[in-house]
């Protein structure tokens, strides 16, 4: 009852400010711990009403003993109702939890998932690049250190697997007897080290290329796409255009769905947009006397305008490639590349080998040399779908084998006999073996073999 007094709207301020904190203070070490909630219920709303440091320090003592409420913590110091907010302690708190909750160590009270969690993460970065985050420069010298660490760390356990222990015990292993300390919890289990990142009373801002990669990327590679835009909108937001477009150009290069390529494909073509619009802008309204700089501009703009174009033309190849990273022996999806170069003959002429490489079509060349006309004797081919794959690629399975074999064999031999007439120093090595074995000048297949059926 005497705690509610603080609270009430004509409380003076000399009763509702330092005499009610001492009077808190001396409540909770007066009562037992079973009766400090009741405490501690009047504690927190008391410090939401007055803000700014007096409620981070309450909030702070609080969470030490029940983190349950860090979640609403973290909405406070983003809150500009409460004082100037503190992206980089809510960043941090919030990246905490998302790694207990990964570990299974943290259960959130409003029902976020893991991910829910390192998306609010993400929000925060995003809206606050400049507080949370390094600049470039920054980022590329905590990655390489990043990168060393990892190095000596796999060279040491490769030493610790290839050193053998010696025999100490009835097992013949040591048995640890002293060392340093260890810190421990009251149930005796291991306390998690020192992390940085995670400390909120750190002022060092985050590395967050690497906690994306980390954290979110090789975990949660369902939302590839989600990620790869968080990480290029932060860059957009802190101004660094090319590295931005740099990590949109490696998300379409690493996404194994259509959807996440959608997603990052779309944050792409917008973020050109919005540029070559803002310089349009830019020249509109630029002064006619400085031509120098409207020079600049306009050749910014023809190199923006000129990267757009470029962008929408790679779509097709881009949406291709996505489909032959999650499924490279798609005999149909290869087909559909070679449609796509159309005329290019020096780009389609690199595609066959890689063609007859994915394993269906190994497995179609072996079942015609070795295999009887039984769809039952198709061993090489282990799944369902690469048998299934056979028998709807080739017209039939029972008469045309060999035939089929000799013109797959064939075609191979005129596109090393073409390449070498146009350009013999760029064969491979596998072209290089069939002219050998066959001869340049193609006698030993010629014969019998009509460029009509080559080409059908």
């Amino acid at each position: 009852m005497y705690l509610s007094i603080f609270l009430h709207p004509r409380c003076p301020s000399v009763l509702s400010s330092t005499h009610a904190r001492r009077t808190f203070d001396r409540a909770l070490r007066t009562l037992p711990p079973s009766l400090h909630f009741r405490i501690w219920t009047q504690y927190l709303l008391w410090a939401e009403h007055k803000g700014d440091e007096t409620m981070v320090r309450v909030y702070r003592r609080y969470l030490a003993v029940d983190p349950s409420l860090t979640e609403r913590f973290t909405n406070l110091l983003l809150s500009s109702t409460h004082g100037e907010p503190r992206p980089l302690e809510a960043a941090k708190l919030l990246l905490s939890l998302a790694r207990k909750a990964a570990r299974g160590e943290y259960t959130s009270p409003e029902g976020k998932s893991p991910y829910q969690l390192l998306e609010d993460w993400i929000e925060v970065v995003e809206k606050y690049p400049e507080e949370v985050g390094l600049d470039v420069e920054e980022t590329v010298t905590s990655n390489a250190a990043f990168a060393k660490e990892e190095l000596e760390l796999e060279a040491f356990t490769k030493n610790q697997e290839s050193s053998k222990p010696d025999p100490a015990s009835v097992t013949g292993q040591l048995i640890r007897i002293a060392g340093p300390p260890v810190a421990v919890d009251p149930d005796g289990k291991l306390l998690p080290t020192y992390n940085e990142e995670e400390d909120p009373l750190s002022p060092n801002r985050l590395n967050i290329e690497h906690i994306i990669q980390k954290d979110g990327l090789e975990v949660y590679k369902d939302q590839a796409g989600r990620l790869w835009t968080g990480l290029a909108t932060y860059w957009i937001k802190r101004g660094e255009f090319d590295r931005a477009k740099r990590t949109f150009e490696e998300g379409m290069k690493m996404v194994l769905t259509i959807r996440d390529f959608t997603q990052i494909y779309d944050a792409y073509a917008e973020f050109d947009e919005s540029l070559i619009g803002s310089i349009m802008e830019a020249i509109e309204g630029g002064d006619e006397e400085d031509e120098e700089e409207l020079a600049e501009l306009e050749k910014e703009l023809d190199v923006r305008m000129k990267d757009m174009e470029a962008l929408a033309d790679r779509r097709p190849f881009l949406h291709n490639d996505v489909l032959l990273r999650r499924n490279p022996h798609d005999v149909q999806e290869w087909e559909k590349r070679v449609a796509l170069w159309g005329d290019d003959d020096e780009q389609v002429g690199s595609l066959p080998f890689s063609l007859f490489q994915c394993e269906p079509c190994i497995s179609y060349i072996h079942c015609f040399r070795r295999l009887k006309r039984t769809r039952q004797r198709l061993r090489p081919l282990t799944h369902e779908k690469q048998r299934q794959t056979c028998i709807g690629y080739m017209p039939t399975l029972q008469g045309s084998m060999r035939r089929e074999a000799s013109l797959v064999r064939r075609k191979l031999i005129l596109t090393a006999h073409v390449k070498f007439l146009r350009r013999p120093r760029r064969l491979t090595l596998g072209q290089w073996k069939i002219l050998l074995k066959y001869g340049a000048s193609g006698r030993r297949w010629s014969s019998g073999m009509s460029m009509s059926k080559i080409s059908s």
